[in-house]
């Protein structure tokens, strides 16, 4: 019985055709989420700070590389701590609970 064995170029092929196949989708993944983060410039500026954004937060992910995903920059600007002003920054913004003890 004879086995078909593979050329040794076959391996190196495949590894292209699969980094480009993976690159094509990254690509049109970027192109999607490019495509939504432009909706985010029609809301006005108390429905992007509802949201944790700001209009310069918006740009600034648009003006990224056209391969890059804008909306993981969004993410970050989101995640940032927003400073109190007013009151609220006097009080603590979350409440303590003391733990229960067993006696």
């Amino acid at each position: 019985m004879t086995r078909s064995v593979a050329p040794a170029t076959a391996f190196p092929v495949a590894r292209i055709l699969t980094w480009f196949a993976r690159s094509l989708v990254s690509l049109v993944k970027a192109f999607k989420d490019r495509r939504e983060v432009r909706n985010l410039e029609e809301f006005d500026e108390r429905m992007l700070r509802d949201i944790g954004l700001t209009r310069g937060d918006v740009e600034s992910a648009l003006m990224e590389p056209i391969h890059h995903r804008p909306s993981w920059v969004l993410v970050r600007c989101a995640e940032r701590p927003i400073p109190m002003r007013g009151p609220a920054a006097v009080r603590n913004p979350r409440p303590v609970v003391p733990f229960a003890s067993r006696s």
